[in-house]
């Protein structure tokens, strides 16, 4: 897989990441409301446990299969202490951003969850810009401050100023980005098997998972885990959606500077706005369509700046995808 992904032009592989990784909340949301179709009559089969335990894993031992889990296996004995500290913490907050998620998306619209995702990479600039003390220049602040203005558009005006649990969760999934991204860079910058950081954030958030079910729902949550056809359609939106999009993303962000992939990344929300309409019959309103234009300009604008060389790695999550996008 990874040959392969070598020989495609990175901006098409940037591309190709952001198109299957915005759908995955539009699919989510579907396979929700087509879950008792799916498993052969089960009323609902598609549950936080399907969705989320089952997608993981099964990325996680798609992973495993291609390259190999003992090939995977002596790669992380290799790993230093740090590093697999940072694996782990990097599965459980990627497990707390899916989980926000799809409790928000019980409340609110997938076209809201796309929007407000939008969020996350501004905190994580801001976070960032604390952390390294490099203020963001002129051109930032503007671009951040029309993304901001999207979300305060969408969660205060389209709600008339009462801010609904769904998006509420939607924007709490934002800041745990923000601090997964700021986790990731500072683990992983050295790290170049990618195998490996896509094997363990799916296969420890799949456990993290399973806890949360037992825990908040009981053991009996397992039962309609092999309803019909629900393990083959989840293999194949894992091996797809997750793991192929997660590899894509990886690869192009080692090979482009942080201007190209704010400017291509821009297509995220469009994508995800899309596949709403196509996929869960959304039509966007008014003020969706005018806060999507305002925070595309808004991203646009703050990736025409350039940062200095040593920074440029450090800015790459700045102008990426929002949570909603992720897992």
């Amino acid at each position: 897989m990874t040959q392969g992904l070598n020989q495609m032009d990175p901006r098409g592989q940037l591309i190709l990441s952001r198109a299957l990784a915005a759908s995955r909340p539009s699919l989510i949301g579907f396979l929700i409301a087509k879950g008792a179709e799916l498993s052969g009559g089960v009323e609902s089969p598609i549950s936080f446990c399907n969705i989320l335990f089952v997608g993981n894993l099964c990325a996680a031992i798609s992973v495993g299969l291609w390259f190999g889990f003992h090939s995977i296996y002596r790669s992380v004995r290799q790993l230093n202490r740090k590093a697999i500290i940072g694996l782990v913490i990097n599965g459980i907050l990627a497990a707390a951003i899916a989980s926000l998620i799809y409790g928000g998306l019980q409340y609110t619209t997938v076209t809201n969850a796309v929007l407000l995702g939008r969020f996350g990479p501004v905190l994580y600039a801001l976070v960032g810009a604390c952390l390294t003390q490099r203020m963001p220049n002129k051109f930032e602040w503007i671009g951040f401050s029309l993304i901001l203005g999207g979300v305060l558009a969408i969660v205060l005006k389209q709600n008339m100023v009462n801010i609904n649990s769904g998006d509420l969760l939607i924007l709490s999934s934002t800041v745990v980005f923000a601090i997964s991204s700021w986790v990731s860079q500072s683990t992983f910058s050295g790290m170049s098997n990618l195998s490996v950081v896509v094997f363990m954030r799916n296969l420890i958030s799949s456990v993290v998972f399973s806890i949360i079910a037992v825990a908040l729902f009981g053991p009996h949550h397992f039962t309609d885990v092999f309803s019909g056809q629900l393990w083959i359609i989840m293999s194949i939106y894992a091996l797809i959606v997750i793991v192929l999009a997660q590899f894509l993303w990886f690869s192009a962000l080692g090979q482009l500077d942080s201007q190209t992939v704010g400017r291509l990344t821009v297509l995220s929300p469009v994508f995800g706005v899309f596949y709403a309409f196509i996929l869960n019959g959304e039509r966007p309103t008014s003020i969706q369509v005018m806060a999507l234009l305002v925070m595309m300009t808004g991203v646009l604008i703050s990736s025409l700046s350039t940062p200095p060389k040593d920074s440029n790695k450090q800015t790459l999550v700045t102008h990426s995808e929002g949570p909603a996008s992720v897992s």
